[in-house]
């Protein structure tokens, strides 16, 4: 569906309608902004990842729903066609950045953000980290794309990690956002909300605490002092598991890269070239570095 069409079906859009305009960041699915003369909505028009994952967009919706509940994401204002397009109300804040994990404040509401997902019902969601890799490369399969050199060899290591966590039944069943990254992390000033839901599911705990040092170039002493802000004291077993997930995040941009390379062919709306990230993020790997 076209963006004015769906602004045309939906009440709270077309209503007193002044403006829209694309929001930025955004790799999977179009995002807008949308204006009227009584408020902002966000208006998600959706990819077809989660169709390669077993998510339906429906119990993503629930997931929101009553993560609002809860006090730390946007309402749900729209959600009569899920599978096709979702619209939220428009928080005004900023995504969090870097600098911000230098506040001791912004560190204690995230991790409180993290504590109170992972104590969210599950919705008959579940998606490990290594079924998410799994599910990206089966589609990257049925899109035909290419497998870079070195593929099976760290799909290898995923399968030990896997075998090891499976374990851990405290901290391997337990509901996660599976896309705790920064920018899906709206600082208010006063409130931190949490969006971009979609991933969200029945996981394993460790990954969601990996995304950030992953992503930010944490030191070892950084990683350290990060798990102990959410478990409340240090041990070296769980600095050897955020090491195992930081590999297992890697392999899942690997297989991301490949699956929207497929996706996305012959799209126009992305300019950004999914196969080379996909390459690069192996080359990391084989350099060991498990680091954006």
């Amino acid at each position: 569906m076209k963006v004015e069409e769906i602004i045309r079906g939906v009440p709270e859009l077309y209503d007193e309608f002044v403006s829209v305009e694309r929001l930025s960041g955004g790799l999977c699915n179009q995002t807008y902004k949308v204006h009227t003369k009584q408020s902002n909505y966000v208006l998600r028009v959706n990819s077809r990842q989660n169709e390669y994952l077993n998510l339906t967009r429906q119990s993503e919706v629930e997931v929101m729903k009553k993560a609002n509940r809860e006090g730390f994401t946007p309402a749900v204002v729209s959600s009569q066609y899920p599978e096709q397009f979702v619209v939220t109300e428009f928080i005004e804040g900023r995504m969090l950045e870097k600098e911000d994990l230098q506040d001791d404040h912004i560190k204690a509401m995230i991790m409180d953000r993290f504590k109170r997902i992972h104590r969210m019902e599950g919705q008959g969601r579940t998606l490990a980290p290594y079924d998410l890799i799994h599910g990206y490369l089966q589609g990257a399969d049925q899109f035909q794309v290419k497998h870079p050199d070195g593929l099976n060899r760290i799909l290898h290591r995923v399968e030990e990690i896997t075998h090891k966590r499976s374990s851990d039944k405290q901290y391997n069943n337990k509901f996660c956002h599976n896309d705790s990254f920064l920018v899906n992390m709206i600082y208010t000033g006063q409130e931190l909300q949490i969006i971009d839901w979609e991933l969200s599911a029945i996981g394993d705990v460790f990954f969601d605490l990996t995304l950030i040092p992953f992503t930010n170039q944490f030191s070892e002493a950084e990683e350290r002092e990060w798990l102990k802000l959410y478990f409340g004291y240090f041990e070296e077993e769980t600095f050897h598991i955020l090491q195992d997930m930081k590999f297992v995040a890697m392999v899942r941009e690997v297989a991301w890269g490949m699956f929207y390379s497929g996706l996305s062919k012959g799209e126009s709306h992305h300019d950004f070239d999914y196969y080379k990230f996909a390459e690069d993020c192996l080359q990391r790997i084989e350099q060991g570095i498990y680091q954006l």
